[in-house]
């Protein structure tokens, strides 16, 4: 039984001790942008056919907010990341972090 989970094309990698890991900088610097970009990006296509109004109704967003949001004038908090998590398939603390990132970066400008 065991011998059907052994797939011999998978190859594994050797386990280089945490001590041995390097933290590489990225090549773009560090530049993260705002979560609008991921949206547009990883989401908006999703949408095909529907316009902006549309959009913040099926999110429950109002279309002000989305209109903001779109634009990267607005931070995403924790009750628009649980919004845009409903219609996008990825959840609430991706949209935060995305946040938090961004945040960060802008700190060190």
């Amino acid at each position: 039984m065991n011998d059907v989970f052994k797939l011999s094309f998978i190859k594994k990698s050797p386990r280089v001790p945490f001590s041995e890991l390097k933290l590489v900088k990225r090549k773009d610097g560090g530049f993260r942008e705002h979560p609008s970009m991921f949206f547009k990006r990883r989401c908006l296509h999703k949408f095909t056919d529907m316009s902006m109004q549309d959009i913040a109704a099926f999110l429950d967003i109002e279309y002000a907010v989305m209109e903001l949001f779109m634009e990267a004038k607005l931070a995403v908090d924790p009750e628009l990341a649980e919004k845009l998590s409903k219609g996008t398939n990825f959840g609430a603390a991706t949209w935060l972090e995305l946040q938090r990132q961004y945040d960060e970066y802008i700190k060190q400008l």
